[in-house]
């Protein structure tokens, strides 16, 4: 291995510098090295000790770990959706990872640790603070809350919250002079996330607990005005339903019914009426009709026209038509002939006047049928608002029972597990975690050697820079520009010299 470095050396006769190449072996770096023993020694001594008095005066640190599993199954109240209790987002878990370090969880553990009176959160007044108190200048002592404020950022300093990847696992690591204390704040950290994640749940669940029943309130009274104003409505619309029909329509049902019975009557008794007058019209037999034979009258009057009919047409056999026997006969047929036609005509008036009733009872019931024929199409009518007021009620009462569920799963929430749980609390290490010995001893070794190697060829260069002012003549010393020229040599100018200085 060799160094090539350009050499210019002066010629006085010929007025310029001719540039020529000297070669450093891998020998003459050795020699120059062990020349040089002292100063790399002397130098990595220096870096060493400097090495040293960094891991003596620097304060040993110790870690410990506390691992939490994050449980966010979400509640079951109002706004969750269990829809999402299978998935869950990236960013709900950085969420509920950032939460860990925020000033309510920090302040929970300075409070419950007293970190606000220990020196390690809180340090003393420095040197400012005591410098103004030798001048007279007085502070003003930290409050309460300032220590309190203090120490929470000197925790937030120490703590590290990592989560290994696509993973629930959280780490959280705490640094500390002290190792029961490092232990103590990380195992504290995890309790104290776990509390105020209850309580937070806790005051949600009370705010929405709260909201709730002041809906359900507002629901129920809003359905009781909804559900008078339907009975209202019935009222004023004469709304009436019996066994789930309207009233209404029964009525009109049973009112078509007795109307077609009223005909039926009027039917009949015009037919009689007919029977009776055919039967008073002539005959024979008068009264000899199916409405007369019901007549007890008639029919006896019908019994002794037969009998005397009968006697009448013996004697006409014997007797001549002038014969007193049969006048008299004959005039007992014409008595009783003219007994009958005065009870049909009896009969036919009564029975006109119960012709005159079913036809007049005929007219009512078609008039009574009207007038419900009317007040069921205004029904039907009113039927129709009478439907939205119903959808209302109806409305109502489903967000009415949504909003009961929901304050029945806030209760369930209260016992729901927690958001996370400690599955693994931290331990006091057994030694510090920094500054680590090993990596401090390397590094300052490193460097040890390179800074003695630089220091030791820099004391080379500048035993040969003053040789060179030396052993340089004292004209070309007088010159400037020569010596400048002379001053770019290399640092190997004349090796006899060299050889000779050393």
């Amino acid at each position: 291995m060799s160094f090539a470095r350009p050499a210019a050396i002066p010629s006085e006769t010929q007025g310029s510098a001719e540039s020529n190449v000297e070669t450093v072996t891998l020998g003459d770096l050795a020699a120059i090295l062990r020349r040089q023993a002292r100063v790399i020694f002397a130098v990595s001594a220096i870096m060493l000790a400097a090495g040293g008095l960094y891991l003596a005066m620097t304060t040993p640190l110790y870690r410990s770990t506390a691992t939490l599993l994050l449980d966010l199954r979400g509640g079951t109240s109002l706004s969750a959706d269990p829809s999402l209790r299978q998935t869950i987002d990236t960013s709900v878990i950085d969420s509920q990872i950032r939460l860990i370090s925020t000033a309510a969880v920090l302040r929970r553990v300075v409070d419950k640790e007293h970190l606000a009176e220990s020196p390690e959160f809180v340090p003393p007044p420095g040197l400012t603070s005591r410098l103004k108190g030798m001048l007279g200048i007085r502070a003003e002592p930290p409050s309460e809350d300032g220590k309190r404020l203090t120490a929470m950022a000197v925790l937030a300093d120490k703590l590290v919250v990592k989560r290994a990847d696509k993973t629930l696992v959280v780490d959280l690591d705490v640094w500390s002079r002290d190792a029961q204390t490092a232990a103590r704040l990380a195992n504290g950290v995890a309790e104290a996330f776990i509390e105020d994640q209850v309580d937070a749940k806790a005051r949600a669940s009370n705010a929405e607990g709260t909201w709730i029943r002041r809906r359900l309130a507002e629901l129920d009274s809003k359905i009781r005005e909804a559900e008078a104003r339907v009975e209202a409505y019935k009222v004023e619309n004469r709304i009436l339903s019996v066994n789930g029909r309207l009233v209404n329509e029964q009525q009109l049902e049973a009112g078509t019914n007795e109307l077609a019975r009223a005909q039926l009557r009027t039917f009949e008794a015009r037919s009689r009426l007919q029977q009776i007058e055919q039967a008073m019209q002539g005959g024979a037999d008068p009264g000899a009709t199916g409405e007369a034979l019901r007549s007890a009258l008639i029919q006896q009057l019908r019994i002794q026209y037969a009998e005397v009919k009968r006697q009448r047409d013996n004697l006409a056999t014997t007797l001549g038509t002038r014969h007193p026997a049969l006048l008299e006969v004959n005039q007992q047929l014409a008595g009783l002939r003219g007994s009958i036609t005065a009870e049909l005509r009896r009969l036919a008036t009564a029975q006109r006047a119960d012709l005159a009733s079913t036809e007049a009872n005929e007219a009512q019931i078609q008039r009574q049928i009207e007038e419900q024929k009317r007040n069921a199409t205004k029904t039907n009518q009113a039927i129709v608002r009478l439907r939205e007021l119903e959808r209302e009620v109806e409305a109502s009462q489903a967000v009415f029972q949504r909003f009961l569920r929901a304050s029945s799963n806030i209760a369930q929430d209260s016992v729901d597990p927690p958001v996370a749980r400690v599955v693994a609390p931290a331990l006091a290490a057994s030694k510090p975690a920094s500054p680590n010995t090993r990596a401090v001893m390397l590094i300052a070794f490193a460097c040890a050697l390179a800074a003695g190697l630089a220091a030791g060829i820099l004391n080379h260069l500048r035993q040969q820079a003053a040789l060179r002012r030396k052993s340089r003549p004292a004209a070309l010393r007088d010159t400037p520009a020569r010596a400048e020229a002379h001053a770019g040599q290399s640092w190997g100018a004349p090796r006899m010299a060299h050889d000779r200085a050393f």
